[in-house]
């Protein structure tokens, strides 16, 4: 991962962060005093140079962040570097990774289920909701999509879920809303799962469209990780993990560029007296983002 450049904006908040001795969450609770709403993880994102304000309301987060750290007018703000290019990322071979690359498996279930092109749904957001049983395996996979058609006539997406370990049985979709379930193809020895949802009607460019689904798992092992795969850019990016009775010593974010490759440690999380721990990130880049714990 590259490093934030000497005098950057980020260096220079991190800097800030450090010498004030403030943790993430007084300064998050110093701005809500100020009539700013700002997520620690944003903070983070920030002073770790992995993302920057740009948004008209994180610019006066910015100005306000200035203030509560004792810095001058214009300390931060004046070190932002240009904005990242914005519009529609197809033909943009920077902002995306092949689907092959990052679902090699499903190769074996592309004949029979024939994908359509990658990029016809543009996603806004994505929720995965992920609930372990008594002994800390898969039970089921909740799931709320809102996706813009970029192309005219969009009639149909496939959902994929890769299982650790091979499957002892077939996962079955439990509900679909706002689509019809169609062909599911499921890979038992590489615990590929693959499903076809037919969309209510046609999708006009620029229509956009809420599907939700939930997947039921066989029994299985012990699982220590989530994460989902984006092969294009989300704005927002949402998981939760409920534990169940068994709740894990340890919990923490991760992000990889692509399968295979090293895997980057992101925050701490809490499941606390919900025995649930939540991931939220914004301005997701192509890559894979989960939640790994210790039991």
């Amino acid at each position: 991962m590259n490093r934030p450049s000497p005098g950057s904006f980020a260096v220079t908040l991190d800097a800030a962060i450090d010498e004030s001795g403030l943790s993430l969450e007084r300064l998050q609770h110093h701005l809500a005093a100020r009539g700013v709403r700002l997520s620690r993880s944003a903070l983070s994102y920030w002073r770790r140079g992995r993302s920057q304000p740009e948004r008209d309301t994180s610019m006066v987060a910015v100005t306000q962040l200035e203030s509560v750290l004792g810095l001058d007018a214009g300390a931060l703000t004046s070190r932002l570097g240009p904005k990242a290019p914005r519009g529609r990322w197809l033909g943009e071979p920077a902002c995306r990774i092949e689907r092959r690359r990052l679902w090699p498996q499903l190769r074996a279930l592309a004949d029979e289920l024939k994908p359509p092109p990658d990029g016809q749904l543009s996603f806004w957001s994505i929720h995965d909701r992920l609930l372990l049983d008594e002994h800390g395996a898969e039970r089921a996979l909740q799931v709320r999509m809102v996706a813009e058609a970029t192309v005219d006539g969009v009639d149909r997406l496939l959902t994929y879920y890769q299982a650790d370990s091979a499957l002892t049985a077939d996962p079955r979709y439990h509900y679909v809303r706002s689509a019809r379930l169609g062909r599911v193809c499921v890979d038992r020895a590489t615990g590929m799962v693959a499903g076809e949802l037919h969309l209510a009607h046609p999708l006009a460019v620029g229509a956009v469209t809420v599907v939700e689904y939930e997947v039921r798992f066989p029994p299985g092992p012990p699982i220590d990780h989530y994460h989902r795969r984006f092969t294009r850019p989300i704005a927002e990016y949402v998981c939760q993990v409920s534990f169940g009775p068994r709740v894990p010593r340890h919990v923490r974010s991760f992000e990889q560029r692509g399968l295979g490759g090293p895997e980057h440690p992101g925050s701490p999380l809490s499941a606390g007296s919900t025995h649930a721990a939540t991931l939220a990130l914004r301005d997701v880049r192509p890559g894979i983002y989960g939640t790994g714990w210790q039991w």
